[in-house]
């Protein structure tokens, strides 16, 4: 009887801890799809959230939503397909360092930093489907040391050698790539080639860093060797540029020397030639004629302490007419002339 009285209660509680675990889970998650959001929302409440899903929005990954994305320190996965997101710049994720899942596919990402996953030791699946990168870096998976899949297809992928000797690295620490569709766009002789098909090609022909030194030494001391013996015959040869544009030099140096004596020249001689030239006046002489109504000639003499003293001439001694080229004649020596001739005819 008290087994069975139990039952009910047992299966009441049952409900309820069902009920609240549902609550809880409901809370860590939050999804923010197709809200036309352009930044990321911080987290004001503080609220535990291990799930943020922001897919079909407006968001760029500026500095304005890393610093939104460290308000989720629990955050476990984010999902951000869909967005507007050219370039993941580095450490965007750092303030995210139990992010185990990070989708970025179908957004316009043509470039990653090297250090784009910096600091998601617990990193397990990135989604980089859907893009425009057409080489990854080589040190990009530095320190995922529990990166296991990624996703790559969809991208315009130029699959020479530096991609290459990525996707052998990523290989080596046994990541898988997911999706079918890894297709070359570039080199032309690759064109339409699987990347993964593509990646071993490059090593056998590709020279390790010590041979390639070795090469490029042995090179430089052929070319030493073959030219040595022709040097001494090549000298004059060598030399006929250099002499060739001798006169050139020359003549710029006699240009820069002709120019300089001038503009020394015009800063001594300038002043006093803007001088001379400002102080030329162009006067007229004018002459004045005064003509009387009464044919009477006054002269006049200032002096300083007694005024002016005028004399005029006698009532009947006239004026003579001005003759045609501008003269005027003294009627005093006119008067002179007259008294003198009277006297020669009294005398006799």
């Amino acid at each position: 009887m008290m087994g069975r009285s139990w039952t009910p209660v047992l299966l009441l509680w049952l409900t309820a801890g069902v009920g609240a675990t549902a609550e809880v889970v409901e809370k860590q998650v939050k999804n923010l799809t197709n809200k036309l959001l352009q930044v990321v929302p911080p987290n004001d409440n503080n609220a535990t959230v291990t799930t943020l899903v922001m897919e079909e929005n407006m968001i760029t990954l500026n500095e304005t939503d890393q610093h939104a994305l460290a308000s989720y320190p629990s955050l476990e996965e984010l999902h951000l397909g869909g967005n507007r997101i050219r370039t993941v710049p580095a450490k965007c994720f750092s303030g995210l360092p139990y992010l185990r899942v990070l989708s970025l596919a179908q957004n316009n990402i043509s470039r990653l930093d090297h250090q784009a996953f910096s600091g998601l030791v617990f990193l397990n699946k990135v989604d980089l489907s859907h893009n425009e990168l057409t080489n990854l870096p080589t040190q990009l998976i530095t320190g995922l040391t529990n990166l296991q899949i990624l996703n790559l297809q969809e991208n315009p992928w130029n699959c020479s050698c530096p991609l290459q000797n990525t996707i052998s690295s990523m290989r080596t620490a046994n990541i898988t790539f997911g999706g079918p569709q890894m297709v070359c766009v570039s080199p032309h002789e690759l064109r339409g080639n699987n990347l993964l098909e593509a990646a071993p090609l490059c090593s056998p022909s590709a020279p390790t860093e010590p041979q390639q030194a070795a090469a490029t030494c042995t090179e430089q001391t052929q070319r030493s060797t073959a030219t040595l013996p022709s040097s001494q015959d090549n000298k004059s040869t060598d030399q006929t540029p250099v002499l060739g544009n001798t006169w050139k030099f020359t003549a710029c140096v006699a240009a820069l020397a002709l120019t300089t004596s001038i503009l020394i020249v015009l800063a001594v001689k300038g002043p006093s030639w803007y001088k001379r030239f400002h102080n030329y006046r162009h006067r007229r002489l004018d002459r004045e004629e005064d003509w009387g109504e009464d044919d009477f000639v006054s002269t006049a003499f200032q002096h300083s302490t007694h005024g002016t003293v005028t004399f005029k001439a006698q009532h009947g001694q006239t004026e003579e007419e001005e003759e045609e080229d501008g003269y005027f004649e003294d009627p005093y020596i006119k008067q002179d002339e007259e008294q003198a001739g009277g006297d020669l005819q009294a005398g006799p």
